[in-house]
């Protein structure tokens, strides 16, 4: 497994070179949110990531008030705009707002993920928290062992980021048979960043890894 960090303005300032030195692989960044907001030190990370060797991706915090295409065509402009001549991770949408309805916001993300996929070729990496996804997505219905029915088994086709602080392994949740990633902590420590910053495991090897950001 591999560490990995993820970060947004509220890091402030960040020290690439020293970020790298403490051994981080990967730096997933936040660049946009909803329809039109753009995270004011996306372009300055993206680059400093890329310029200290770590494989940088992104991600897009989801609001459900608005049109999950228009979030979408937003999310691909901004990274459009600032695209490096770097392999990057797969866009991510970060999904941690309640709304709609459970169908609805079932609905809605699948939505934005095939318009990603539409307008860039590539499967978008889905974050959740166990507990976000069990109360506020469609709840599989089972009978004894046996599943009847779900409506969120198209997930299972996009790479799961998993948010579960533990200390233990993190917990499994239908559809997905395993995570990719892990944002294990929010209070992390590391060189070259002055804040708080979360802790990632990438669930794979070093060619994977590499792979991941070719595909």
């Amino acid at each position: 497994m591999l560490y990995g960090i993820d970060v947004s303005r509220y890091q402030e300032l960040i020290d690439w070179q020293k970020v790298k030195k403490s051994g981080v692989r990967f730096a997933i960044i936040k660049a946009s949110e909803g329809e039109g907001y753009i995270d004011p030190m996306f372009e300055e990370n993206l680059r400093g990531a890329v310029e200290a060797g770590i494989l940088p991706g992104s991600y897009h915090f989801f609001l459900p008030r608005y049109d999950p295409l228009a979030q979408a065509r937003h999310y691909v402009r901004v990274l459009q705009e600032y695209a490096v001549d770097a392999p990057t991770l797969p866009p991510c949408i970060d999904l941690e707002n309640p709304g709609l309805g459970k169908s609805g916001l079932n609905q809605s993300v699948r939505i934005f993920l095939e318009e990603i996929f539409r307008l860039t070729g590539r499967k978008g990496i889905l974050y959740v928290s166990p507990g976000f996804w069990n109360s506020y997505l469609p709840v599989p219905v089972v009978s004894g062992y046996k599943l009847l029915r779900s409506e969120v088994d198209w997930a299972a086709d996009y790479p799961l980021w998993l948010a579960h602080y533990t200390t233990g392994w993190p917990y499994q949740i239908h559809p997905w048979a395993g995570w990719r990633f892990w944002q294990y902590s929010s209070a992390g420590k590391i060189a070259g960043i002055s804040t708080k910053v979360d802790l990632n495991l990438f669930h794979g090897t070093a060619d994977e890894l590499s792979a991941l950001g070719a595909a």
